[in-house]
Order: structure tokens, then sequence, then C-alpha cells
């Protein structure tokens, strides 16, 4: 008569694997096994009271936005921001071809002073960790402040329409 010797190791194993079935076995029952089939239901409507008053609420605009920009983001949707240091010949050109797209698409233009820091003191602060403002360049940003679109440096005043109108 042969006797089998199973190792402690083996038996672990194998008390694993059953415990480990009946484990599934019972979270498929508990989960699935009661599942019953979607009934339809029909959405309540809600009647409009005939004296009551239509509160239209507005997005908040982000306190920490410079006034400039954010008195423009109180009344429209996105506004453009031409970033120039006033000592640079060249910042001009860059500052009317985007001040020009905007125009071309009625998106309020805000020209920033780079050397004003309590103008773009505030707009550096609020991007990632270690950029700057495009000196130039331009922004568009989004209520309630967020910036959508980001150009370093010159951009005809068709690139900045074609991109004021993507940042919808």
């Amino acid at each position: 008569m042969r006797t089998t010797i199973v190792s402690p190791h083996a038996r672990i194993g194998a008390l694993l694997g059953v415990l480990l079935t009946v484990l599934t076995g019972a979270a498929i029952v508990l989960l699935h096994g009661n599942s019953h089939p979607a009934t339809a239901t029909t959405p309540a409507v809600q009647q409009p009271t005939p004296h009551g008053t239509v509160h239209v609420v507005r997005p908040t605009v982000n306190a920490l936005l410079p006034a400039p920009v954010h008195s423009q983001l109180e009344r429209y949707p996105r506004v453009v921001v031409g970033f120039y240091n006033p000592r640079s010949a060249v910042d001009t050109l860059t500052i009317e071809e985007a001040r020009a797209g905007a125009a071309a698409t009625h998106v309020p233009f805000v020209t920033v002073n780079l050397l004003d820091d309590s103008v773009a003191g505030p707009l550096t602060a609020l991007l990632p960790a270690g950029e700057l403002l495009p000196n130039p360049g331009f922004a568009i940003y989004r209520r309630p402040g967020t910036l959508v679109y980001r150009s370093d440096g010159y951009l005809a005043r068709t690139g900045v329409a074609q991109a004021i109108k993507d940042a919808r």
C-alpha cells in the first residue's frame, strides 16, 4: 500500500485555490444573481410656476485675474489678451495683429504691459510652475478664466482669428 505525502506548501496552495474559487462564485451570485431587467420609467416633468421669477446665474470669473481681464470675462465668454514690452518696437506689430484678429471675430481685446507687475504678475502666477507670459504674444482666456490658447511671438491676424474660433 502506497501513501502519498503532500508537502505543507502544496496544502496551502490547494486551500487558497479552493478559497478563491468559493469567494469568486459568491461575488458573482451576490453582484449579478439578483439583477432584474430595467423597467422604463417616464421622467417627471416640472411645471413652471406662473408667478415664478427666473434667475439667470452666470459662471463666476476667477477672482485672481487682474481687473482688465476679469471685467471683460464678466461680460463676454472669451477675451484675447495681448502681452507686450513697451520698450520694444517689435511688440507693437504683434499687438496690432492680435487686436485685428480679435476685432474680426468680435471678441474683446486687452493689452497687458509686461513691465506692470500689478497686471502681469497675477497672470504669470496662474500659469503652470516655471512658465512665463509670452513676450510678445497673446493668449485667449475663456470664462471663468481658463487659458485655452497661447501664442508666443508674432501671429498674423488671420491666424489669430482662427485661434479664437478654435478656442470655443
